[in-house]
């Protein structure tokens, strides 16, 4: 079999694979870089509310180059960049369970109002009616004592005479003033 094949191959005429004709070469181009360009910062804009606090200014600096740090592309390549997404899913768990706790507590807050409320409404409808007109009038009744009509009333008029007369008479009482 195998001189069968060998007798094949060589009866068989030689063929050159056939090629387009091309165009005559051109030279490759040749990519040139461009000198780095340095960075125009932007003219600080004066705001009616002064400038920045350095803080802030440091922070959002460190937040702008924080995806090209070598630390973050390593993370994102990585096994850990699971865990910390494991780490970041747990907070906001976290955060939302806190939220509902404070909600509910706040219900409650606002039930306890609420029951304040109306004792205290309670007890100023029983202060209203302890010391209502009609009550001292009655008790002012059984003392003796009577409700002066309202024609009577009038600013008293006074002399210095009676400043001393009554200042006598609180000292003979022995009131202590």
């Amino acid at each position: 079999m195998a001189a069968a094949a060998t007798a094949r191959a060589a009866a068989a005429p030689a063929r050159a694979p056939r090629r387009k004709p091309t165009a005559p070469a051109r030279p490759k181009r040749q990519t040139r870089t461009a000198p780095a360009r340095p960075r125009r910062t932007a003219p600080a804009r004066s705001r009616p509310g002064g400038q920045l606090i350095p803080i802030a200014v440091g922070t959002a600096s460190a937040v702008r180059s924080l995806p090209d740090s070598s630390l973050i592309v390593r993370l994102t390549r990585g096994r850990a960049w699971i865990a910390v997404l494991g780490v970041l899913l747990v907070g906001i768990v976290a955060l939302n369970v806190v939220t509902l706790s404070l909600a509910a507590s706040a219900g409650h807050v606002g039930q306890n109002i609420q029951a304040l409320s109306e004792e205290n409404s309670l007890l100023r409808s029983r202060d209203a009616q302890r010391s209502g007109a009609g009550r001292i009038a009655r008790e002012g009744a059984a003392l003796g004592l009577s409700a002066a009509a309202v024609e009577e009333v009038g600013a008293v008029r006074y002399s210095p005479r009676d400043v001393r007369t009554a200042a006598r008479r609180l000292a003979a009482a022995g009131t202590g003033y």
